[in-house]
Protein backbone atom coordinates (compact mmCIF):
# COMPACT_ATOMS: atom_id res chain seq x y z
CA UNK A 1 0.00 0.00 0.00
CA UNK A 2 2.80 2.43 0.94
CA UNK A 3 4.67 1.69 -2.28
CA UNK A 4 1.51 2.18 -4.39
CA UNK A 5 0.93 5.48 -2.66
CA UNK A 6 4.50 6.47 -3.39
CA UNK A 7 3.87 5.83 -7.08
CA UNK A 8 1.04 8.34 -7.05
CA UNK A 9 3.23 11.21 -5.92
CA UNK A 10 6.61 11.64 -7.61
CA UNK A 11 7.44 14.73 -5.55
CA UNK A 12 11.14 13.92 -5.25
CA UNK A 13 13.67 16.72 -4.96
CA UNK A 14 16.61 16.85 -7.34
CA UNK A 15 18.13 13.51 -6.34
CA UNK A 16 19.94 11.28 -8.81
CA UNK A 17 18.57 13.12 -11.83
CA UNK A 18 14.84 13.01 -10.98
CA UNK A 19 13.53 16.49 -10.30
CA UNK A 20 9.75 16.48 -10.38
CA UNK A 21 9.53 18.74 -7.34
CA UNK A 22 11.64 21.52 -8.85
CA UNK A 23 9.82 24.83 -9.06
CA UNK A 24 10.80 25.24 -12.75
CA UNK A 25 9.01 22.04 -13.83
CA UNK A 26 5.76 22.82 -15.60
CA UNK A 27 2.81 21.83 -13.37
CA UNK A 28 1.23 20.16 -16.40
CA UNK A 29 4.27 17.91 -16.72
CA UNK A 30 4.08 17.03 -13.05
CA UNK A 31 0.36 16.28 -13.31
CA UNK A 32 0.89 14.11 -16.37
CA UNK A 33 3.55 12.16 -14.51
CA UNK A 34 0.94 11.20 -11.93
CA UNK A 35 -1.40 9.86 -14.59
CA UNK A 36 0.96 7.75 -16.68
CA UNK A 37 4.36 6.10 -16.84
CA UNK A 38 6.59 7.61 -19.49
CA UNK A 39 8.33 5.06 -21.72
CA UNK A 40 10.97 6.21 -24.21
CA UNK A 41 11.22 4.00 -27.32
CA UNK A 42 14.58 4.43 -29.03
CA UNK A 43 14.94 2.61 -32.36
CA UNK A 44 15.61 3.65 -35.96
CA UNK A 45 12.95 1.27 -37.32
CA UNK A 46 9.38 2.58 -37.36
CA UNK A 47 8.01 -0.97 -37.29
CA UNK A 48 9.57 -1.54 -33.86
CA UNK A 49 7.77 1.52 -32.46
CA UNK A 50 4.43 0.41 -33.93
CA UNK A 51 4.70 -3.18 -32.70
CA UNK A 52 5.77 -2.09 -29.19
CA UNK A 53 2.84 0.31 -28.85
CA UNK A 54 0.39 -2.34 -30.05
CA UNK A 55 1.79 -4.97 -27.69
CA UNK A 56 1.50 -2.67 -24.68
CA UNK A 57 -1.55 -0.59 -25.60
CA UNK A 58 -3.67 -1.93 -22.71
CA UNK A 59 -0.85 -2.26 -20.17
CA UNK A 60 -1.29 -0.62 -16.75
CA UNK A 61 0.69 -0.68 -13.54
CA UNK A 62 -0.44 0.65 -10.14
CA UNK A 63 -3.51 2.15 -11.83
CA UNK A 64 -1.50 4.12 -14.38
CA UNK A 65 -1.16 3.52 -18.13
CA UNK A 66 1.86 4.02 -20.37
CA UNK A 67 2.74 7.23 -22.19
CA UNK A 68 5.03 6.42 -25.15
CA UNK A 69 7.63 8.83 -26.46
CA UNK A 70 9.54 7.91 -29.64
CA UNK A 71 13.11 8.66 -30.67
CA UNK A 72 14.67 7.39 -33.91
CA UNK A 73 18.32 8.12 -33.14
CA UNK A 74 20.67 8.42 -30.22
CA UNK A 75 20.88 12.18 -30.64
CA UNK A 76 17.08 12.53 -30.57
CA UNK A 77 16.91 10.27 -27.49
CA UNK A 78 19.37 12.45 -25.58
CA UNK A 79 17.33 15.54 -26.38
CA UNK A 80 14.09 13.93 -25.21
CA UNK A 81 15.72 12.68 -22.02
CA UNK A 82 16.80 16.20 -21.11
CA UNK A 83 13.24 17.46 -21.76
CA UNK A 84 11.51 14.67 -19.80
CA UNK A 85 13.27 14.03 -16.47
CA UNK A 86 10.40 11.76 -15.39
CA UNK A 87 10.91 9.03 -17.99
CA UNK A 88 10.61 5.70 -16.18
CA UNK A 89 11.89 3.22 -18.80
CA UNK A 90 14.05 3.46 -21.90
CA UNK A 91 13.62 0.63 -24.44
CA UNK A 92 16.92 1.12 -26.23
CA UNK A 93 18.29 -0.20 -29.52
CA UNK A 94 22.07 -0.39 -29.91
CA UNK A 95 22.79 0.09 -33.60
CA UNK A 96 21.26 3.26 -35.06
CA UNK A 97 23.18 6.15 -36.64
CA UNK A 98 26.34 4.43 -35.37
CA UNK A 99 27.11 0.92 -34.15
CA UNK A 100 27.16 2.09 -30.51
CA UNK A 101 24.61 4.92 -30.58
CA UNK A 102 22.42 3.15 -28.01
CA UNK A 103 25.34 2.59 -25.66
CA UNK A 104 26.20 6.28 -25.88
CA UNK A 105 22.61 7.05 -24.81
CA UNK A 106 23.04 4.77 -21.78
CA UNK A 107 26.32 6.47 -20.91
CA UNK A 108 24.63 9.89 -21.26
CA UNK A 109 21.83 8.84 -18.88
CA UNK A 110 24.07 7.47 -16.14
CA UNK A 111 27.12 9.71 -16.36
CA UNK A 112 26.05 13.07 -17.78
CA UNK A 113 22.50 13.26 -16.44
CA UNK A 114 23.42 11.31 -13.30
CA UNK A 115 20.04 9.60 -13.50
CA UNK A 116 20.11 6.22 -11.77
CA UNK A 117 16.35 5.93 -11.48
CA UNK A 118 15.32 5.35 -15.10
CA UNK A 119 15.37 1.67 -16.03
CA UNK A 120 17.31 0.95 -19.24
CA UNK A 121 16.22 -2.11 -21.21
CA UNK A 122 18.62 -2.82 -24.06
CA UNK A 123 17.03 -4.69 -26.95
CA UNK A 124 19.14 -5.39 -29.97
CA UNK A 125 18.93 -7.29 -33.23
CA UNK A 126 22.72 -7.67 -33.36
CA UNK A 127 23.89 -9.04 -29.99
CA UNK A 128 27.42 -9.53 -31.29
CA UNK A 129 27.97 -5.75 -31.40
CA UNK A 130 27.05 -5.39 -27.71
CA UNK A 131 28.24 -8.37 -25.62
CA UNK A 132 25.75 -8.82 -22.79
CA UNK A 133 28.15 -9.16 -19.86
CA UNK A 134 30.18 -6.16 -20.89
CA UNK A 135 27.32 -3.72 -21.46
CA UNK A 136 25.45 -4.71 -18.31
CA UNK A 137 28.51 -3.94 -16.23
CA UNK A 138 30.05 -0.97 -18.04
CA UNK A 139 26.88 0.93 -18.93
CA UNK A 140 24.71 0.06 -15.92
CA UNK A 141 22.01 -1.54 -18.08
CA UNK A 142 19.09 -3.02 -16.15
CA UNK A 143 17.97 -5.62 -18.68
CA UNK A 144 19.29 -7.05 -21.96
CA UNK A 145 17.08 -8.69 -24.57
CA UNK A 146 17.40 -9.81 -28.17
CA UNK A 147 14.54 -8.41 -30.25
CA UNK A 148 13.59 -11.90 -31.37
CA UNK A 149 12.87 -13.03 -27.80
CA UNK A 150 10.61 -10.13 -26.88
CA UNK A 151 7.22 -11.71 -27.49
CA UNK A 152 4.18 -9.87 -26.19
CA UNK A 153 4.16 -11.85 -22.95
CA UNK A 154 7.90 -11.43 -22.45
CA UNK A 155 7.66 -7.69 -23.15
CA UNK A 156 4.85 -7.44 -20.57
CA UNK A 157 7.07 -9.11 -17.95
CA UNK A 158 10.05 -6.87 -18.75
CA UNK A 159 8.01 -3.67 -18.47
CA UNK A 160 6.21 -4.79 -15.32
CA UNK A 161 9.49 -5.66 -13.57
CA UNK A 162 11.17 -2.44 -14.69
CA UNK A 163 8.29 -0.23 -13.51
CA UNK A 164 8.17 -2.00 -10.16
CA UNK A 165 11.88 -1.35 -9.69
CA UNK A 166 11.57 2.29 -10.82
CA UNK A 167 8.66 2.96 -8.47
CA UNK A 168 10.48 1.45 -5.48
CA UNK A 169 13.68 3.38 -6.22
CA UNK A 170 11.78 6.67 -6.38
CA UNK A 171 9.95 5.91 -3.13
CA UNK A 172 13.21 4.92 -1.45
CA UNK A 173 14.94 8.09 -2.63
CA UNK A 174 12.11 10.23 -1.32
CA UNK A 175 12.18 8.46 2.05
CA UNK A 176 15.95 8.82 2.28
CA UNK A 177 15.76 12.50 1.38
CA UNK A 178 13.08 13.07 4.01
CA UNK A 179 15.05 11.09 6.60
CA UNK A 180 18.20 13.14 6.00
CA UNK A 181 16.16 16.32 6.41
CA UNK A 182 14.62 15.02 9.63
CA UNK A 183 18.00 14.00 11.04
CA UNK A 184 19.45 17.41 10.22
CA UNK A 185 16.49 19.12 11.89
CA UNK A 186 16.89 17.02 15.05
CA UNK A 187 20.62 17.74 15.19
CA UNK A 188 20.07 21.47 14.71
CA UNK A 189 17.33 21.47 17.36
CA UNK A 190 19.50 19.62 19.88
CA UNK A 191 22.37 22.05 19.34
CA UNK A 192 20.01 25.01 19.67
CA UNK A 193 18.55 23.69 22.92
CA UNK A 194 21.99 22.86 24.31
CA UNK A 195 23.35 26.29 23.41
CA UNK A 196 20.39 28.16 24.88
CA UNK A 197 20.57 26.15 28.09
CA UNK A 198 24.34 26.30 28.46
CA UNK A 199 24.70 30.05 29.00
CA UNK A 200 22.13 30.51 31.81
CA UNK A 201 23.18 27.23 33.41
CA UNK A 202 26.83 28.30 33.47
CA UNK A 203 25.77 31.55 35.09
CA UNK A 204 23.82 29.61 37.72
CA UNK A 205 26.83 27.39 38.38
CA UNK A 206 29.10 30.40 38.86
CA UNK A 207 26.57 32.02 41.21
CA UNK A 208 26.23 28.84 43.26
CA UNK A 209 30.02 28.59 43.55
CA UNK A 210 30.16 32.08 44.98
CA UNK A 211 27.32 31.36 47.38
CA UNK A 212 28.76 27.98 48.31
CA UNK A 213 32.10 29.52 49.26
CA UNK A 214 30.23 31.51 51.94
CA UNK A 215 27.90 28.70 53.01
CA UNK A 216 29.28 28.79 56.57
CA UNK A 217 28.08 32.39 56.92
CA UNK A 218 24.50 31.53 55.93
CA UNK A 219 22.01 31.31 58.77
CA UNK A 220 20.11 29.32 59.88
CA UNK A 221 22.17 26.14 59.16
CA UNK A 222 19.31 24.35 57.42
CA UNK A 223 19.26 27.11 54.77
CA UNK A 224 22.97 26.56 54.22
CA UNK A 225 22.27 22.86 53.71
CA UNK A 226 19.57 23.68 51.16
CA UNK A 227 21.95 25.99 49.31
CA UNK A 228 24.59 23.27 49.10
CA UNK A 229 21.97 20.78 47.86
CA UNK A 230 20.93 23.24 45.14
CA UNK A 231 24.60 23.69 44.20
CA UNK A 232 25.00 19.92 43.85
CA UNK A 233 21.91 19.69 41.65
CA UNK A 234 23.07 22.54 39.41
CA UNK A 235 26.48 20.89 39.03
CA UNK A 236 24.79 17.65 37.99
CA UNK A 237 22.65 19.52 35.46
CA UNK A 238 25.73 21.13 33.95
CA UNK A 239 27.49 17.76 33.74
CA UNK A 240 24.47 16.17 32.07
CA UNK A 241 24.18 19.03 29.57
CA UNK A 242 27.87 18.78 28.66
CA UNK A 243 27.42 15.07 28.01
CA UNK A 244 24.35 15.74 25.89
CA UNK A 245 26.35 18.23 23.82
CA UNK A 246 29.06 15.59 23.38
CA UNK A 247 26.47 13.09 22.15
CA UNK A 248 24.87 15.48 19.66
CA UNK A 249 28.30 16.42 18.30
CA UNK A 250 29.26 12.79 17.70
CA UNK A 251 28.36 10.68 14.71
CA UNK A 252 27.01 13.39 12.44
CA UNK A 253 25.01 11.78 9.63
CA UNK A 254 26.27 14.08 6.86
CA UNK A 255 29.98 14.16 7.71
CA UNK A 256 32.24 13.31 4.78
CA UNK A 257 33.80 9.87 4.62
CA UNK A 258 36.98 8.54 3.08
CA UNK A 259 39.22 5.50 3.16
CA UNK A 260 40.72 5.51 6.67
CA UNK A 261 43.67 3.45 7.91
CA UNK A 262 42.59 2.12 11.32
CA UNK A 263 46.25 1.59 12.33
CA UNK A 264 46.83 5.33 12.01
CA UNK A 265 43.62 5.92 13.97
CA UNK A 266 44.96 3.89 16.91
CA UNK A 267 48.19 5.92 16.85
CA UNK A 268 46.16 9.13 17.00
CA UNK A 269 44.13 7.75 19.92
CA UNK A 270 47.28 6.93 21.90
CA UNK A 271 48.58 10.43 21.23
CA UNK A 272 45.30 11.93 22.45
CA UNK A 273 45.28 9.83 25.62
CA UNK A 274 48.90 10.79 26.27
CA UNK A 275 49.78 10.80 29.98
CA UNK A 276 46.64 8.86 30.92
CA UNK A 277 47.77 5.88 28.85
CA UNK A 278 51.42 6.12 29.94
CA UNK A 279 50.52 6.40 33.64
CA UNK A 280 48.42 3.22 33.43
CA UNK A 281 51.41 1.19 32.10
CA UNK A 282 48.86 -0.53 29.86
CA UNK A 283 49.85 -3.26 27.43
CA UNK A 284 48.22 -2.77 24.02
CA UNK A 285 48.19 -5.67 21.55
CA UNK A 286 46.91 -4.60 18.14
CA UNK A 287 46.62 -6.71 15.00
CA UNK A 288 47.25 -5.12 11.64
CA UNK A 289 43.94 -3.35 11.11
CA UNK A 290 42.17 -2.71 7.77
CA UNK A 291 41.32 0.41 5.85
CA UNK A 292 37.62 1.24 6.04
CA UNK A 293 35.33 3.76 4.37
CA UNK A 294 34.44 6.00 7.29
CA UNK A 295 34.67 9.39 8.95
CA UNK A 296 38.16 9.59 10.44
CA UNK A 297 37.16 11.91 13.30
CA UNK A 298 34.38 9.60 14.38
CA UNK A 299 36.57 6.49 14.26
CA UNK A 300 39.11 8.20 16.52
CA UNK A 301 36.35 9.01 19.00
CA UNK A 302 35.01 5.44 18.83
CA UNK A 303 38.33 3.74 19.58
CA UNK A 304 39.29 6.38 22.15
CA UNK A 305 36.10 5.82 24.14
CA UNK A 306 36.57 2.04 24.15
CA UNK A 307 40.25 2.20 25.14
CA UNK A 308 39.50 4.81 27.83
CA UNK A 309 36.88 2.46 29.30
CA UNK A 310 39.44 -0.33 29.42
CA UNK A 311 41.84 1.95 31.32
CA UNK A 312 39.15 3.20 33.72
CA UNK A 313 37.89 -0.22 34.77
CA UNK A 314 41.24 -2.03 35.07
CA UNK A 315 40.53 -2.79 38.77
CA UNK A 316 43.94 -1.82 40.17
CA UNK A 317 45.83 -4.05 37.75
CA UNK A 318 47.91 -3.29 34.67
CA UNK A 319 45.43 -2.93 31.79
CA UNK A 320 45.86 -5.49 29.03
CA UNK A 321 44.04 -4.43 25.84
CA UNK A 322 43.75 -6.38 22.59
CA UNK A 323 42.36 -5.00 19.32
CA UNK A 324 41.55 -7.30 16.40
CA UNK A 325 39.66 -7.21 13.11
CA UNK A 326 38.44 -10.05 10.90
CA UNK A 327 36.08 -10.24 7.95
CA UNK A 328 32.60 -11.62 8.53
CA UNK A 329 30.12 -11.78 5.66
CA UNK A 330 30.21 -8.26 4.13
CA UNK A 331 31.62 -6.55 7.22
CA UNK A 332 34.76 -6.01 9.19
CA UNK A 333 34.26 -7.37 12.70
CA UNK A 334 36.37 -5.43 15.22
CA UNK A 335 36.93 -6.44 18.83
CA UNK A 336 38.41 -4.48 21.73
CA UNK A 337 39.12 -6.73 24.74
CA UNK A 338 40.37 -5.90 28.22
CA UNK A 339 41.18 -7.64 31.49
CA UNK A 340 39.14 -5.32 33.69
CA UNK A 341 36.34 -5.81 36.20
CA UNK A 342 33.87 -7.01 33.59
CA UNK A 343 30.17 -6.20 33.37
CA UNK A 344 27.23 -8.24 34.63
CA UNK A 345 24.99 -9.70 31.90
CA UNK A 346 21.93 -7.75 33.13
CA UNK A 347 23.63 -4.50 32.09
CA UNK A 348 24.74 -5.61 28.60
CA UNK A 349 21.65 -4.46 26.71
CA UNK A 350 21.22 -1.12 28.47
CA UNK A 351 24.88 -0.23 28.49
CA UNK A 352 24.64 1.77 25.24
CA UNK A 353 21.59 3.75 26.34
CA UNK A 354 21.89 7.47 26.84
CA UNK A 355 22.96 8.33 30.41
CA UNK A 356 23.24 4.68 31.42
CA UNK A 357 24.39 4.53 35.04
CA UNK A 358 27.51 2.43 35.59
CA UNK A 359 26.24 0.87 38.80
CA UNK A 360 28.47 -1.68 40.41
CA UNK A 361 31.46 -1.00 38.16
CA UNK A 362 34.46 -0.49 40.40
CA UNK A 363 32.32 1.51 42.82
CA UNK A 364 31.71 4.17 40.16
CA UNK A 365 28.06 5.22 39.97
CA UNK A 366 28.54 8.13 37.56
CA UNK A 367 26.45 8.47 34.44
CA UNK A 368 28.11 8.74 31.05
CA UNK A 369 27.46 8.89 27.33
CA UNK A 370 30.71 7.38 26.07
CA UNK A 371 29.18 4.08 24.96
CA UNK A 372 26.04 5.82 23.66
CA UNK A 373 28.38 7.86 21.45
CA UNK A 374 30.07 4.63 20.30
CA UNK A 375 26.71 3.12 19.40
CA UNK A 376 25.70 6.23 17.46
CA UNK A 377 28.95 6.32 15.48
CA UNK A 378 28.77 2.62 14.57
CA UNK A 379 25.09 2.89 13.64
CA UNK A 380 25.73 5.93 11.40
CA UNK A 381 28.35 3.86 9.57
CA UNK A 382 25.91 1.02 8.94
CA UNK A 383 27.21 -1.36 11.61
CA UNK A 384 26.21 -2.58 15.06
CA UNK A 385 27.98 -2.84 18.42
CA UNK A 386 27.59 -5.27 21.31
CA UNK A 387 29.34 -6.61 24.38
CA UNK A 388 30.44 -9.96 25.78
CA UNK A 389 31.64 -9.98 29.38
CA UNK A 390 31.78 -11.96 32.62
CA UNK A 391 32.27 -10.07 35.92
CA UNK A 392 35.86 -10.31 37.06
CA UNK A 393 37.09 -11.63 33.70
CA UNK A 394 37.20 -8.55 31.54
CA UNK A 395 35.03 -7.44 28.63
CA UNK A 396 35.10 -7.54 24.85
CA UNK A 397 33.31 -4.93 22.78
CA UNK A 398 32.50 -6.03 19.23
CA UNK A 399 31.41 -3.76 16.39
CA UNK A 400 31.02 -4.11 12.65
CA UNK A 401 31.79 -1.74 9.79
CA UNK A 402 30.86 -2.48 6.16
CA UNK A 403 33.58 -3.69 3.83
CA UNK A 404 34.79 -1.18 1.24
CA UNK A 405 32.30 -0.93 -1.63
Amino acid sequence: MAADQASQDNSVDAVGGLSLAREDIDPAVREAAKKSWKILLVDDEEEVHVVTRLALHDFSFAGRHLDFISAYSGAEARQLLSEHPDIAIVLLDVVMETDDAGLEVARYIRQELGNHFVRIVLRTGQPGLAPERRVLKVYDINDYRAKTELTQDRLFSVIYTALSSYRDLVALARSRHQLIGLVNEVEQLSHLVARDLQVPLNQAVDAMKRIGSRAAEISPPEVAEDVMAVKGSVDEMQSALNKLISLTSAGRFNESREMVDCNAVINDVLTNLGDEFLASHANLHCDTLPRVYACRRQLIQLFQNLISNALRYADDQVPDITIKAVTKERNWLFSVSDNGVGISPEYHRSLFNLFHRDEGLNGNNATGVGLAICEKIVRWHGGKIWLESIPGKGATFYFTLPLEE
